[in-house]
């Protein structure tokens, strides 16, 4: 009864979101064929903007949980509702035994895509960074396809009417890799090379509109802190 309950509410909160983005935004899909029809799956997308979550969701048709990080489930009443929504932890200080890439697996058994950003860190620049190899390590567990999503926006800052993409790639399998959850990292490389190389494509090649690229308003602690590198190192080179 509960299981129905949450599903109702699901879709409910789901249509609700998905009418609001559709006005505020001007959003096109492609390639939503190549979401997997009798699997669940991991949509490994780029990290624009805290919107991305959503997005991806769009993108696909069946029951999305996600990854989120531990300080918002300490937020009251917030973290209910992203519980309710289908998000769990990355890591929970409170019990010692909790394993998120677990707790994905079982999601994902349960028929609820998993949306993972392989990056770990927004990039508002719209570049495409270095993915890491959990993508591959749950992907090696669950034997479940990985599709790539590549989220491309027609400028670095957001505003009512603006353009948004969201493309999905072909499937990538764990087990073309012959891979399995106990790899060395070292092994998993090619996957990962491979999936950050077609968020990558799906992002740069062939955009469906033009881009603006100008200098993103807010930018992440990484982007700052790269910016200050450069600007350090442009002093000593000008000394």
């Amino acid at each position: 009864m509960y299981e129905h309950i949450v599903a109702f509410f699901y879709k409910l909160a789901y249509y609700i979101v998905r009418f609001a983005f559709l006005f505020y935004y001007n959003i096109q899909f492609e390639g939503r064929e190549n979401a997997p029809k009798d699997t669940s799956a991991i949509f490994a997308s780029n990290h624009r903007s805290y919107l991305d979550p959503v997005l991806v969701v769009m993108g696909a048709p069946h029951p999305f949980n996600y990854i989120a990080k531990e300080e918002l489930f300490h937020i009251p009443v917030f973290s209910r509702f992203i519980r309710f929504m289908g998000a769990f932890p990355a890591t929970w200080s409170e019990d010692s035994s909790y394993d998120m890439l677990s707790e994905a697996v079982s999601r994902l058994d349960k028929n609820r895509h998993i949306t993972i950003f392989p990056e770990g860190t927004r990039h508002t620049d719209g570049k495409v960074g270095r993915g890491k190899s959990g993508v591959c390590v749950l992907a090696a567990r669950s034997q479940k396809p990985v599709v790539p999503v590549g989220l491309i926006f027609d400028s670095n800052n957001l505003h009512f009417r603006s353009k948004i993409c969201v493309r999905l790639g072909k499937p990538i399998y764990a087990s073309d890799y012959v891979i399995t959850s106990e790899s060395d990292p070292l092994d998993m490389r090619e996957m990962k090379d491979d999936i950050m190389y077609s968020i990558r494509i799906l992002v740069e090649e062939n955009p469906p509109f033009e881009i603006i690229h100008d200098e993103p308003k807010k930018k992440t602690k990484l982007e700052m802190k790269k910016e200050a590198k450069r600007l350090e190192n442009s002093n000593k080179d000008n000394k």
